[in-house]
Formats: C-alpha cells, sequence, structure tokens
C-alpha cells in the first residue's frame, strides 16, 4: 500500500495578510493557521469517496515541533483509515505489507473486486463495470480464494472451463426462484396463469470465457505493474489459443434475395420504417446507429448525399450517447439518390407534423422514428419482424442487411479499407478477417499474366 503524505503546509495567515483580510479566529492568538493537505492516488479515491485531497487547519506555535507532530498525526489517521477500508476488502499483504520478493497474498477474488472500485470512479462506463461484475462472479466462484501470487495458468484454465457449468447452474437457480414466484396469486392475477412456459435455459460459452479470461489478464497487468505479482500468467499462450473469441454470425442475404428485399422495400409507402430500411441496406450502418441519425447528421447534396454517423442509442433505448465503440465509429457514408429523396421527403413530412403539433422543427430532429424521442430498438424490431413476414424474409436479422453491404460490395470489387471504413471497423485486418471468403480471388491468371509480361518486354 502507498502510504499517503502531506504537501508542505500552506500559510493561510500570510495569504490573507497579502489580500488584506483579518486572520482567521482562534483560540491561541500566538499559534499560526497552516492548511494541510493530503493529495489522494487515483486508486485510492474510491475509499474516500471520489475526493482527490484531503485537507485539514491546523494551528501551531512553531514549524519544528507543533507543526510537524500534527502532520504527523494528520497522515497516520488517513493511512489507517486507508488500511481499514482496505482491510475490508480482504486486502493482506504478507508482512504487513509487500514481502521482499514483492508478492500480495490478497485473494485474487478480493483483488479483483478492488480492481473494479477502482474503475468504478468514472473513468469507464457503467455497462462497463456491470460486465466486469457479472466477469468477477466466474473468477470468486472458481479461483477467488487463491492467493494472486499463486494463481497459476493452470487455475486460470480451471476457472475457464467451469464457466459453463457455473453458468447453467445459476440460470437454473434463477429459474426455480421465478418458478417459486409464478405459484402465487399475486403473479397469477397479473398474468392470467400459471402454466406459462420459460425459455431455455441460456449457458455461456466460448464468447464469456474469453471475456473472462480478458477480464483476469487485465486484474493480473494491474498487479503486474504495481509490482504485486512477478508475472502475468494470464497471458500463457495456450490460454489464448484454445479460448478465443468466436467470430459475429455471417448470415447476408445473396445478391437475389438483397434485390428481391429491395423491390420489398420500394413497395412500401413513405413512412419511417421504409427509411430505416433503406438505409440500414444501403450503408451497412448497425440499427442502434440508424436509430439515433438527426436530420442534421445528413447533407443533400447535388452531387451525392452524406450521412455522417456520430451517435448511437444507448441500451436503454432512451438516450443518443457519442459512438462508443471507437473512433473508427465516427464516419460518414454516402447513399444513392433514391434513399436520399425518400429521407428528404420524410423529413419533411415529419416537420409538417411537428408545426401542426406546435413545435418548431430542427436538425436535431430524430429521422427513424414517428415520435419525436427515439424509437426504442424493441419497438422497431416489432415492425421489422411484421416486415420481414409479410416480404417472406421471415427469420433474418437485421444485422444481415449490415453484412450483405459488406459483402456484396467486397464481391463487386470494391477495395478492402473503403469498406472498412463505411462499416466503422477500426482496421481493414479485422474487416478482411470476418469477410475474407467474400473478398474476390485476383490470383486468378496470374500465371500467364505475369509470364506473358516477360515475354512482351524481351
Amino acid at each position: 500500500m502507498k502510504k499517503l503524505r502531506c504537501d508542505k503546509p500552506y500559510d493561510i495567515d500570510e495569504a490573507r495578510k497579502k489580500k488584506g483580510l483579518p486572520r482567521r479566529r482562534r483560540k491561541d492568538s500566538r499559534t499560526t493557521a497552516y492548511e494541510l493537505t493530503i493529495r489522494v492516488p487515483d486508486e485510492y479515491r474510491v475509499y474516500f469517496d471520489g475526493k482527490k485531497k484531503l485537507t485539514r487547519t491546523a494551528f501551531a506555535l512553531n514549524k519544528k515541533g507543533d507543526l510537524k507532530s500534527q502532520v504527523d498525526a494528520f497522515e497516520d489517521e488517513k493511512n489507517a483509515e486507508l488500511e481499514r477500508r482496505l482491510e475490508e476488502r480482504g486486502w493482506v499483504r504478507q508482512g504487513g505489507g509487500k514481502s521482499e520478493s514483492g508478492r500480495c497474498a490478497t485473494p485474487i477474488g478480493s483483488y479483483a473486486e478492488r480492481y473494479i472500485d477502482i474503475r468504478s470512479n468514472g473513468s469507464v462506463s457503467k455497462e462497463t463495470i456491470a460486465n466486469e461484475r457479472r466477469y468477477l462472479q466466474y473468477v470468486d466462484a472458481a479461483i477467488g480464494a487463491i492467493p494472486i501470487c499463486e494463481v497459476t495458468a493452470e487455475d486460470v484454465e480451471e476457472c475457464l472451463l467451469k464457466v459453463p457449468e457455473l453458468s447453467e447452474k445459476w440460470a437454473l437457480e434463477r429459474q426455480a426462484a421465478w418458478e417459486e414466484n409464478r405459484k402465487t396469486a399475486r403473479w397469477a392475477k397479473k398474468h392470467g396463469t400459471l402454466a406459462k412456459p420459460f425459455k431455455p435455459v441460456r449457458v455461456a460459452g466460448p464468447d464469456m470465457q474469453s471475456k473472462v479470461l480478458k477480464f483476469i489478464r487485465e486484474v493480473m497487468n494491474y498487479a503486474h505493474e504495481k509490482e504485486d505479482i512477478p508475472k502475468n500468467v494470464a497471458k500463457a499462450k495456450f490460454l489464448t489459443r484454445v479460448f478465443k473469441k468466436s467470430k459475429p454470425l455471417i448470415d447476408p442475404l445473396m445478391a437475389d434475395d438483397a434485390a428481391r428485399f429491395l423491390q420489398e422495400v420500394e413497395k412500401l409507402p413513405l413512412c419511417y420504417l421504409k427509411v430505416t430500411l433503406l438505409l440500414l441496406l444501403n450503408t451497412g450502418m448497425r440499427p442502434e446507429e440508424m436509430l439515433a441519425i438527426r436530420a442534421g447528421n445528413i447533407v443533400f447534396d447535388g452531387n451525392e448525399t452524406i450521412i455522417s454517423i456520430t451517435g448511437a442509442l444507448d441500451r436503454d433505448g432512451k438516450t443518443i450517447k457519442d459512438y462508443p465503440k471507437s473512433d473508427a465509429g465516427r464516419r460518414s457514408v454516402p447513399v444513392d439518390d433514391y434513399t436520399a429523396d425518400t429521407a428528404r421527403a420524410w423529413i419533411e413530412l415529419k416537420s409538417e407534423a411537428a408545426k401542426e403539433q406546435g413545435l418548431k422543427p430542427s436538425m436535431s430532429m430524430l429521422v427513424c422514428g414517428p415520435e419525436m424521442i427515439p424509437r426504442t430498438y424493441q419497438s422497431w424490431y416489432r415492425d421489422w419482424l411484421r416486415f420481414a413476414t409479410d416480404a417472406g424474409f421471415e427469420g433474418v436479422r437485421p444485422y444481415a442487411l449490415r453484412h450483405t453491404f459488406a459483402t456484396l460490395n467486397l464481391a463487386n470489387g470494391e477495395n478492402i479499407k473503403t469498406v472498412a471504413v463505411l462499416m466503422g471497423h477500426a482496421s481493414s485486418a479485422y474487416t478482411l478477417d470476418l469477410y475474407a471468403a467474400y473478398v474476390p480471388n485476383t490470383g486468378i491468371g496470374i500465371g500467364k499474366r505475369y509470364m506473358s509480361f516477360l515475354r512482351a518486354a524481351a
């Protein structure tokens, strides 16, 4: 544990004298007023209610004796308070601090919990903290009691292998609790039945194992940087090789199905759903990005209309925030004339409706929704399901339109870098990794062309 230290005492009386202000009232007029300040390191602020500084006013007769003793007492008090709060979270060190070998005996579960608490002071989003607490449940249940300095790569492997088992166990426990709740008269009165079946239990698989491994690595990286452990055993190569994150499901429409989908969309009357479907098919944007498009994001131009993607609908379905994935998510995508004309007509229609309600249309007006407030993903998804069923595309996911945009553009010879930028991927390598099967094989006939070139040059 880092010891908290006090800054050089600040002479309050001298400062007030320079400003022409009177001295503060005190019991002994012979004393001088000082302000004592302790700057709290980032990792310990959570234990002091997020405070960056701890301050106290001291009245001392002299600097060498009286003031020094008060400074020491202030430091000892705050260090004792910090140690007490750390111990409440299981923070124990060999030999009352760091051992000679720099090995921390705190259980990895407690250490990981403290790591999350430190990050929850606003440096990361609430969703990330909630996810990390889910990962911590698996770590606690499997290897949480092992001191972090004694954790081996095999222990990490055992934890990851138990993820599906623990997931199924907890899911069944939750289902049993719900089943008991369904037997109450209150539940039956609200829902009108006791026989509604539950959905099949969902069990965590390779994706969750990969996420838990990444979380353990981050915790042990933090411990390694603080010299609490000699090395990060979670970085073992066999863990990386075995517990890989699975690739996203790639389920694009084939060219003839995509053409038929477009025809069905064009048959729709002018409405918000038609605009949303055209945007998804024509730009490859994500549904949460599409629902966050505002009138000011669309730049209508005589040559080509451009849509700027700068935000996404939050999980709560009510707020729009700056795009959280990466800087590459903020991008501009072009659209064809038909989509642009449809979007323009819809914006004009929605603006007229707003005026009739006594509202003033603005550039911040949301485009993809019949109301002035954000359309939640679930509400839009219900409209999607009705359209997909009526048009003969039952079972097709909205995300399939994004994959259709990428695969058909690559199949038509578009540059991989251009497609990566339009998709909002952080790198073209990721795009190529996902859609490698859809990139045309440009190597066909290269041998003949190469030899013909050499003979022609002779």
